[in-house]
């Protein structure tokens, strides 16, 4: 009997230890999804950029011109 509470016991720890690394799993995919929302937005932002870049460097040879 004392051995099957000791299994009982440990098998609760690792239940315990599974609950506790899933919920981690998780939080660490929502960070990992909320950096990638972050680098795509930073990405069209950058590509944005770029483009006005090219346009004011367009004005400024047409001024020069």
């Amino acid at each position: 009997m004392s051995l099957l509470r000791k299994l009982s016991a440990i098998s609760y720890q690792l239940s315990a230890i599974s609950y506790y690394l899933s919920v981690i799993s998780y939080q660490l995919s929502v960070i990992s999804y909320q950096l990638s929302a972050i680098s795509y937005y930073l990405s069209v932002i950058s590509y944005q950029l770029s483009v006005i870049s090219y346009q004011l460097s367009g004005f400024s040879f047409q001024l020069m011109g």
